[in-house]
């Protein structure tokens, strides 16, 4: 069984997968809660010290993480607000939307309020995964007991913002 040791991620046990698993979860502290992480791989992963420690780093900073994807979010749903319209027409009856649509005062909830509404689901770091380029997506929910639909948030290795997808 091929195991890799790091500083950050422990002993990883990646030679005896045969398709794409977790081998590492955690969770990070994020205002008052916490944030699931977890990093998978898969079973022609190899990963070396630079690529764990390059994701290790998108961990040091949880709220410095958070807010650029925020910045993002907002940025993807000012240029297109189907995935806000979406929840304001399908979740009607929910206690946020009600409270966002209240605040708007008779204009259309703005991205701002809505990304502020969303919350952080979970954050999944690619060991060559399924876009190299992007090997961290973080998972953002609105009304996550009501709706399937998450915008996903994917982060280059070096910290910046690669893409926001609309995904459920």
């Amino acid at each position: 069984m091929k195991a890799i040791e790091h500083a950050h991620f422990g002993r990883l046990d990646i030679g005896a997968l045969r398709e794409t698993d977790v081998v590492w979860q955690s969770t990070v502290q994020l205002g008052a809660g916490e944030v699931e992480v977890r990093l998978w791989a898969g079973p022609s992963s190899e990963p070396g010290a630079a690529e764990l420690d390059a994701l290790a780093a998108r961990l040091t900073e949880p709220p410095a993480l958070d807010a650029a994807a925020r910045t993002a979010l907002r940025a993807y749903l000012d240029e297109d607000r189907s995935f806000i319209d979406f929840h304001v027409d399908e979740l009607e009856d929910s206690e946020t939307v009600g409270r966002l649509v209240r605040e708007a005062a008779g204009e259309e909830v703005g991205a701002g309020a809505f990304v502020a509404a969303m919350r952080l689901n979970g954050i999944e770091l690619w060991l060559s995964g399924p876009s190299d380029e992007s090997p961290v997506m973080l998972d953002y929910v609105f009304e996550p007991e009501l709706s399937d639909q998450i915008l996903v948030v994917r982060v280059a290795a070096d910290g910046a913002v690669a893409s926001v997808d609309w995904e459920s």
